[in-house]
C-alpha cells in the first residue's frame, strides 16, 4: 500500500506543481518551499480540520420527551391511570395537552405531511419510493397510483435543546416538584 502511495505521489508531484508544493510542505514543513513559492495558496486549498462534536450524554429522545413534559405535561398524561376517569374527563385533560404538544413539536421538529393530499385521495406512487415513505396496505401489484389511507409525516428541522447537565441526570425527563411541609 505504501509503495503504491509513494508512486502516485511521485508521478503527481512530477507533473503537477501544486501537488509538488503540498508534498514538499508535508515532508519538510513550511520552510521547505522557496522564497517565491505559493505557500499561502497551498494553505488556503487545504480543508480545515473540524473537531469532532462531543457526544451528548442525553439522547435526543429524552430531550424531546423532556420538552413535551415541560411544555404540555405529556408524560404525566400518558402515565396516568385513565381507567379511573370518564371519557369526558380524559378528553378535557387531553385537549390542552395535545395542543401544547403540537406547539412544542412545531417549534422543535417542524413536522409536515409527506404528500399534499387528504386521506382517501388518489396519489401517485413512485416505484422507487422507499419503505420509509410508502407502506402498502394489501398488495401493491406494481401500481403507480394508490388511495391514501393515512398520510405520513416528516421532520423539516430538528432543533432540540442542548444538554448541559451531568451524565447522572441525562435520563431524567422531568424533576420531582416538591414544596416545603
Amino acid at each position: 500500500m505504501r509503495l503504491g502511495l509513494a508512486l502516485r505521489a511521485f508521478w503527481k508531484a512530477l507533473f503537477e506543481p501544486k501537488v509538488a508544493e503540498r508534498v514538499a510542505l508535508a515532508l519538510d514543513g513550511p520552510g521547505s518551499l522557496g522564497a517565491g513559492s505559493a505557500a499561502p495558496e497551498v494553505a488556503a486549498e487545504q480543508k480545515p480540520v473540524v473537531a469532532a462534536k462531543p457526544k451528548s450524554a442525553q439522547s435526543e429522545a429524552i430531550a424531546l420527551l423532556a420538552a413535551l413534559q415541560r411544555d404540555a405535561r405529556f408524560v404525566d398524561l400518558i402515565q396516568e391511570d385513565l381507567d379511573r376517569f370518564s371519557d369526558e374527563q380524559i378528553g378535557a385533560a387531553a385537549r390542552p395537552c395535545l395542543k401544547a404538544c403540537r406547539q412544542t413539536l412545531d417549534r422543535l421538529v417542524a413536522i409536515k405531511p409527506l404528500v399534499d393530499a387528504a386521506d382517501g385521495d388518489v396519489i401517485a406512487v413512485d416505484e422507487t419510493a422507499s419503505a420509509a415513505r410508502v407502506r402498502w396496505v394489501g398488495e401493491s401489484s406494481g401500481a403507480s397510483q394508490a388511495k391514501l389511507v393515512r398520510k405520513g409525516w416528516e421532520a423539516t428541522k430538528v432543533q432540540l435543546p442542548a444538554w448541559s447537565g451531568s451524565d447522572d441526570d441525562a435520563k431524567v425527563i422531568s424533576p420531582n416538584q416538591v414544596e416545603a411541609v
